[in-house]
């Protein structure tokens, strides 16, 4: 089983309005070289310059990633860093908001051997939808069962 259940959203049009913005901010820089404040039209070229090469490097490339499951794992299918989670190291699936997946914007998965929870967001597919999905795949809920709660050296023990 291959299953993709959700893919990142595509840069909307103002992705080009900035690479524009930034384009005529640096045809006015441009202008002010000759002039009497050289010094600091220089830096501003330099500045607008980079950022219109990163807008536009934004608008032309496509950064988006897929979410897929698998019979054995969850993958974060991107061009950098892809992550795969195994499906027996998932602990838990919640949202950002804890209990409330209609609030929350992203997906929190618990694994076990990280000292931090996975945020999957920016998704077409909301929270709300995703959570339960990926709860059921994994056979987990929103909360780390007792058993496989981090053991904290500083907390009471039980009578």
């Amino acid at each position: 089983m291959r299953e993709v259940v959700a893919t990142t959203k595509r840069p909307g049009a103002w992705s080009w309005s900035i690479v524009i913005s930034q384009a005529l901010l640096l045809a006015l820089w441009l202008r002010r070289l000759g002039g009497e404040e050289h010094r600091l039209a220089i830096v501003m070229v330099s500045a607008s310059g980079v950022l219109v090469v990163s807008a536009l490097v934004l608008a032309l490339v496509d950064l988006r990633a897929s979410l897929v499951l698998t019979d054995d794992a969850l993958l974060l299918e991107r061009r950098w860093r892809p992550l795969r989670i195994p499906r027996d190291a998932v602990l838990a699936v919640d949202g950002n908001v804890h209990g409330r997946p209609s609030w929350s914007e992203a997906v929190v998965v618990t694994v076990r051997g990280r000292d931090r929870p996975v945020r999957l967001g920016n998704f077409e597919v909301h929270a709300r939808v995703l959570i339960p999905r990926l709860q059921e795949w994994a056979g987990v809920g929103d909360t780390v069962p007792a058993a496989d709660a981090p053991h904290r050296d500083d907390a009471p023990a039980d009578p």
